[in-house]
């Protein structure tokens, strides 16, 4: 294409874009760019129909000079709010995921014979000191407005949505578990948007946007604020602040997450999203303390789960249909018959599977229900009905990592370890900021494909995500011995007894779901070799 020195004027969507005065024309309305921005136009226009990498524009546009990501950004945003183009559903510059933009609009010099009606000079002559005064108001406005940003969607057509831990600005440790609760439900809604994927933000996410928050509670008040930013740039594109009664909780987390999807220009049903995120409970008590007894079922040891159970129960009361506390209360009782903290196990796992039940009748459509029966019949080694429950679970939401991850698991437990490994980096994908389980899931299946290097990596995050699991010290007690080192094996042992002294691998085989006799031999060897019997 010949160069702007050459033609000085370009047709664009009706749109004359004249360079060397920084105007792009429509009728006789004029927007005027910052010199940067035309100049990623015009490179842009050199390079018409073909992918144009960030950093070739940065280096085309700005050199030597050092500047951050937000100046191509921001450049990218001006031209397109002068064409008013829609970054979602672009006519002019497309963004390539990954890679840069791309120009995919028509683009045809303005002859010179054809441009005298278009030029201002003759305008500029006739009323120099008002057309300034217009442009300059013009420009005043403009700069006023939000700026547009632009939706990345990756090649899955979806929005990555990473939401780092809300904070507890209180001043008061008590009140963690409500930024935790907030920052949970919040990401749960997002994770409800089909055209979303959210995770929690780690040192490893990768995604699009961030989201950050703050949660503060005074008496009967609650403030929220939330800022979501570019992931790459770092330009917030979103700030809220919800200072209401604490009783407005539900429908202030609802706001937010409408709030969001308008934010990132997704087109859904607000209004059903929005009662969907609300039909959790309309008590707030017995949504408040469901928050409690999330947060106290993390550690998974015998006190937490016990308080957990009581909050869970309590949350009940208030609210007799609160389906997601029924779920709760079902992985109490499910992790007291896995970790034998009960004498009567299989009245704890009917309690489980009674519970998860209940909470599917009253919420059929919510995946996390499904997952909890899943879950149940894993215990009770009905894989078909574990499997059959965790594809339903995948149904209402093909993204749910916990399904995939427990799917993972079941291979293992029926001695096909090779086929969890894929599962289970599906499921770390879908969610990188993956619980310990996922780590645990991954270096049980390494250890029976003999693969104890890559083992213990993994159950040394499961168990520093998890102290107090004493699956993962079990199989990294079983690594050890198949890599010579029974002295670090014997350790660990007495780390497992430390934690409960009457440990013991029959304790261990009696609510151990695995059936494939091969593997359970295997592990049994190991362990006896480092002095667990």
């Amino acid at each position: 294409m010949p160069s702007s020195e050459d033609h000085p004027q370009y047709v664009v969507l009706d749109h004359i874009v004249t360079p060397d005065t920084n105007e792009i024309a429509l009728g006789d309305q004029v927007t005027r760019l910052e010199p940067k921005s035309m100049e990623v136009l015009v490179h842009l226009f050199a390079h018409a129909g073909e992918v144009v990498s960030r950093d070739q524009l940065q280096d085309a546009i700005w050199g030597d000079v050092i500047v951050g990501d937000d100046s191509l950004t921001n450049a990218i945003i001006k031209i397109r709010k002068a064409f008013k183009d829609d970054a979602r559903n672009p006519r002019v510059i497309e963004t390539i995921p990954k890679r840069g933009y791309r120009l995919i609009a028509d683009v045809s010099p303005l002859a010179p014979q054809h441009a005298g009606g278009w030029k201002l000079g003759s305008i500029l002559a006739a009323g120099a000191g008002m057309l300034v005064l217009i442009a300059g108001l013009f420009v005043a406005l403009w700069q006023l407005e939000d700026p547009v940003h632009e939706v990345v969607v990756r090649g899955d057509d979806r929005v990555h949505v990473a939401v780092a831990p809300f904070q507890n600005i209180s001043g008061d440790p008590a009140q963690d578990y409500l930024a935790q609760g907030v920052q949970q439900s919040i990401l749960n809604g997002l994770v409800g948007v089909p055209q979303v994927v959210a995770s929690q933000l780690n040192t490893g996410s990768s995604a699009d946007y961030h989201l950050e928050g703050n949660v503060l509670r005074a008496g009967a008040r609650i403030r929220i604020d939330t800022r979501l930013s570019d992931a790459v740039t770092g330009v917030i594109l979103s700030t809220q602040r919800h200072d209401r009664a604490f009783s407005d909780l539900l429908e202030v987390q609802a706001l937010i997450e409408a709030d969001l999807v308008a934010a990132l220009a997704l087109d859904i049903d607000l209004a059903h999203r929005t009662a969907q995120s609300r039909a959790l409970t309309d008590s707030i008590e017995a949504y408040d303390l469901f928050l409690q007894a999330r947060a106290a079922l993390l550690p998974r040891d015998p006190q937490s789960n016990t308080h957990a159970r009581r909050l869970y129960q309590q949350a009940i009361a208030r609210d007799p249909n609160f389906a997601r506390a029924y779920g709760g209360l079902a992985l109490t009782h499910a992790a007291d018959f896995r970790n034998g903290w009960v004498n009567d196990t299989e009245h704890a796992l009917g309690q489980a599977q009674a519970m998860a039940e209940t909470a599917l009748s009253i919420e059929p459509d919510l995946p996390d229900q499904y997952w909890v029966i899943g879950y149940v019949q894993t215990q009770r080694r009905n894989f078909a009905a574990a499997e059959a429950a965790l594809n339903e679970a995948r149904k209402r939401d093909p993204g749910y990592a916990d399904a995939l991850a427990l799917l993972g698991g079941i291979r293992t437990y029926t001695g096909q370890p090779a086929d969890t490994l894929p599962l289970l980096r599906d499921a770390i994908r879908l969610q990188p900021d993956a619980g310990y389980l996922y780590f645990l899931l991954l270096g049980r299946a390494y250890y029976f494909l003999d693969e104890c290097e890559q083992a213990l990596i993994n159950l040394g995050e499961a168990s520093a995500r998890n102290p107090s699991n004493l699956e993962a010290r079990i199989y990294m007690a079983a690594c050890m011995v198949r890599q010579g080192d029974i002295e670090s094996a014997e350790w660990e042992v007495e780390e497992i007894l430390s934690i409960e002294p009457m440990y013991s691998l029959k304790t261990f085989w009696t609510t151990y779901p695995m059936t494939s006799q091969t593997q359970i031999t295997a592990l049994t060897s190991d362990l006896g070799k480092a002095g667990l019997q």
